[in-house]
């Protein structure tokens, strides 16, 4: 197709990256990534698109937006702590990769830390956020009733916000980027009861604060792991026990974990509802349960470790890089380019097991570079 003859001046200021990914059909993401040279694209695609750029002679007016605004414009994100190897390195790993990416537009990323273990850390956070007010703010809702409260008040301030890894419907946001926690629950059960025993006991766990609180997300996996249960009337098959595991008091997880040997049939399986299950196989080692029927979350560097040593029977991931990226992209998305944005954004639950696990992490590594 022949589109010299239609790019006159006037036509070729008014096209957009949007118009060349219709011509070309392809997405607006790979024309971006084609004109600034950044990402993979296939060959045939690359060589579509250039060659319809340089038949409309296309000018992508890059900065015209962020010029617009006359100023920098500051995000800030809010996270647990950042431990090395720890989940949310992931999430800020894909934050990073997204501010490389868009530093051209005058954007920046301010980090601000709470203990995940600690209410009262994320209050001070919020605070701290709110007395010099950001252009946008990335947190995840763990708190459930504090962070409402901070939503409330970026609202009143018009500070928009995206929700990672966990998600509030009630909170006012631009965005949600993060996995489905009541179907991963419910994929967590039809994972732990296949093949298992009946009339043994499961053991279900989380990983609490002191004072007994779990995280939003360990809250709904488990809703729909008992979903899964109840569903199925599985509670007159299987002894089904919860246990807390503190943070802070090993002693008192190990005896909590002797009670229930001493007063329930044999353990036949467990499932923690985060990403902590090299922390429950520890405990269960030192109890003499290793070797149960074992599921927990996200292919961190430990928990990759005991899956592969078959310590973990199945791994439920959820590309935490993958969210970190997309929500920066949404805000610029909502800021910058003034196009609509999706509220609820799923992404996929990958269900991981010893014998795929290095591709699966490889893989995600080379995407993420």
């Amino acid at each position: 197709m022949d589109l010299t003859n239609t790019c006159n001046s006037e036509h070729r200021q008014r096209l957009r990256i949007a118009d060349i990914a219709r011509m070309t059909g392809v997405s607006a993401g790979t024309v971006d990534r084609v004109l600034h040279n950044r990402g993979r694209v296939s060959d045939e695609k690359r060589k579509k698109i250039e060659t319809v750029i340089d038949q409309v002679d296309f000018r992508p007016n890059v900065f015209a937006r962020s010029l617009s605004i006359k100023k920098e414009m500051r995000f800030v994100a809010l996270i647990p702590a950042v431990e090395a190897g720890g989940y949310w390195e992931y999430i800020k790993n894909g934050i990073d990769k997204a501010q490389r990416e868009i530093s051209d537009h005058g954007i920046v990323i301010e980090y601000y830390y709470y203990d995940q273990y600690d209410t009262q850390s994320f209050v001070m956070a919020t605070e701290q956020i709110l007395s010099t007010p950001p252009d946008a703010v990335i947190f995840s809702p763990e708190f459930i009733e504090e962070s409402a409260a901070f939503a409330g008040k970026l609202e009143q301030k018009n500070i928009p916000c995206v929700l990672v890894d966990s998600n509030v419907e009630t909170i006012p946001c631009v965005a949600y980027y993060g996995q489905h926690s009541l179907k991963s629950g419910y994929t967590a059960a039809q994972l732990l009861f296949t093949g298992l025993p009946q009339n043994s006991t499961v053991v279900l766990t989380r990983a609490v604060r002191p004072g007994g609180a779990a995280s939003n997300q360990a809250i709904r996996r488990e809703k729909g792991f008992m979903q899964y249960v109840d569903e199925h009337n599985l509670r007159r098959k299987y002894h089904i026990v919860r246990i807390d595991l503190c943070s802070n008091n090993t002693t008192k997880n190990l005896r909590a974990l002797r009670n229930v040997m001493a007063s329930h049939p044999p353990v036949a399986g467990a499932v923690i509802f985060s990403s902590k299950v090299y922390w429950l196989i520890e405990n269960l080692v030192k109890v003499g349960l290793a070797g149960i029927k074992t599921i927990g979350y996200d292919e961190l560097q430990r928990n990759v470790e005991a899956l592969k040593a078959g310590h973990v029977s199945y791994l439920i991931a959820q590309r935490p890089e993958m969210q970190g990226y997309l929500v920066v992209k949404e805000l610029l998305k909502h800021l910058v380019y003034k196009q609509p944005t999706h509220r609820t954004n799923y992404v996929p639950v990958d269900i991981l097991t010893g014998e795929i696990v290095d591709e699966y992490v490889q893989f995600n590594r080379r995407l993420n570079e």
